[in-house]
């Protein structure tokens, strides 16, 4: 062995560490400032990313609408349960109070209230309804001129059987009190 500053490589060969002098290296003579890279170590095409890109493109094209159309789904569904929730809280309301309670759909605003229609007062419990969504009033399957839905302290109501119908861009669900029991179902 020689006296030279360096390195033993794992075949025995002498490394210099010297700057500007050319390395060997298992028979290869290298500079030091070349470099190989390792299958690990490559960086990615322009072409490579473009396809890459392109079908991450492709898969947004194709599920956007999907996704837009369960959305809408979801939000009728919610909507309806939430409408189905307060008819039950104003049948309640009517029962343990004794006094006559309703329901007031203001189409114009997009709101639904509980009001206790003896008195006038409306509850805090309000539900907004989507802009996108409409809401229609049936008594006997004709729309009704009255936007309520009175219950009596029996938690009957004070009409005849009456049906709520949601409308979503095509979509409906149709919300059924029958009018001697006040139950509420969902067709």
């Amino acid at each position: 062995m020689t006296a030279a500053p360096g390195m033993m490589s794992s075949t025995g060969e002498q490394r210099s560490k010297v700057k500007g002098q050319r390395l060997k290296v298992s028979g290869l003579h290298l500079s030091p400032f070349t470099f190989h890279l390792s299958p690990w170590n490559r960086a990615f095409t322009l072409v490579e990313l473009l396809v890459v890109l392109g079908v991450i493109g492709l898969l947004l094209g194709i599920s956007v609408p999907g996704l837009v159309g369960y959305t809408r789904s979801v939000r009728l569904k919610t909507t309806t349960r939430q409408l189905v929730g307060m008819l039950s809280l104003t049948r309640s309301l009517a029962i343990s109070s004794h006094e006559d309670h309703a329901l007031v759909i203001d189409p114009e605003r997009q709101e639904i209230r509980i009001v206790n229609d003896v008195s006038g007062e409306p509850l805090e419990r309000m539900l907004r309804i989507p802009s996108s969504m409409t809401i229609e009033l049936e008594v006997a399957g004709k729309p009704s001129l009255e936007q309520q839905v009175v219950f009596r302290p029996t938690g009957a109501l004070s009409s005849r059987t009456v049906s709520l119908v949601l409308s979503d861009r095509g979509k409906s669900h149709t919300i059924r009190v029958t009018g001697t029991t006040g139950s509420v179902t969902v067709q």
